[in-house]
């Protein structure tokens, strides 16, 4: 996911889901480095997401 930020910038989010019902969880990551364009933020993103998953 990316989001603007007030001054221009995108911000880098990953939600990652597991579980069902009234068990799932939902655990959301925020990350702190802006990028000048809401694709660069979300390659870093998707990076990130898949090298989380890749170590649990």
């Amino acid at each position: 996911m990316t989001l603007p930020d007030p001054d221009g910038q995108f911000v880098a989010s990953v939600s990652i889901r597991s579980g069902q019902g009234a068990a799932s969880t939902d655990r959301i990551w925020r990350f702190e480095p802006r990028f000048g364009s809401a694709d660069a933020a979300l390659r870093f993103a998707q990076h990130e997401g898949i090298a989380w998953a890749l170590r649990h």
